[in-house]
């Protein structure tokens, strides 16, 4: 600044009226300059006052005033205008009880043998003699003689009786939970839809398998399902 007041003087000196002039505007300027760096200065400094003083922050947003005469009210978290609800609130029967309870397991059903027989084909992918390939077998085959006594395994509501070539008579029956039974390759049966059943009731009589298991021996077909989907029955038997 002091080599620019300088070389103005040296103008002026040269020229006196258009240095004083040009002298002037050039002052004038500095001054406004000044004037606005003074203004940030101040700015700056109100800004960075307000920043770091931390009585600035912690000032509560919403102050209380009491009238003249009135005790001040004590400064914190208000005070509920209503008792917080506890275990005085909670009624006799409730009380030691937590606030959620797991939904009970649904346990598989216990299965009895519906045939004196041995299982033959498996739950899984099997070799299907009827059409000469492996397949999903969604049940298991107990082997037993044709005419035998094909008992309930679970006590349940027979909701379906079909007869096929497929299956020749095929029985559906309701265990509650989700679950059912499936029984195929009857002859002849005793139960209608809608009866109700004990484990150990005669459902029919076992006869020849149909043609969706054509090419193998005399056996019950069993299936079980939960919730509409096949489950490998053999855990369950008992």
């Amino acid at each position: 600044m002091l080599k620019i007041l300088a070389s103005w003087k040296k103008l002026l000196s040269r020229n006196p009226l258009a240095g004083q002039e040009n002298l002037g505007r050039l002052e004038r300027a500095l001054k406004r300059r000044g004037l606005y760096l003074a203004l940030l200065v101040l700015l700056f400094g109100g800004s960075y006052y307000l920043v770091t003083n931390d009585a600035v922050f912690k000032k509560p947003a919403v102050q209380t005033f009491t009238l003249a005469g009135q005790p001040a009210a004590p400064q914190g978290a208000p005070a509920p205008r209503e008792p917080l609800a506890g275990s005085t609130t909670v009624p006799p029967e409730l009380k030691e009880q937590t606030g959620a309870h797991a939904a009970p397991a649904t346990a598989s059903p216990s299965l009895a043998l519906p045939v004196a027989g041995k299982i033959g084909k498996g739950y899984g992918f099997t070799y299907a003699p009827a059409f000469g390939d492996y397949r999903f077998h969604p049940g298991i085959d107990l082997e037993a003689p044709a005419g035998s006594e094909v008992k309930a395994a679970a006590a349940g509501v027979v909701k379906q009786v079909e007869h096929s070539n497929a299956w020749r008579y095929r029985l559906s029956i309701d265990l509650g939970n989700g679950y059912q039974l499936v029984y195929a390759h009857l002859s002849s049966i005793k139960v209608a839809k809608g009866d109700k059943v004990q484990a150990g009731t005669v459902l029919g009589e076992l006869g020849d398998p149909g043609t969706a298991e054509a090419g193998t021996s005399a056996h019950l077909h069993l299936e079980l399902l939960k919730n509409g989907k096949a489950i490998d029955p053999v855990s369950a038997l008992q």
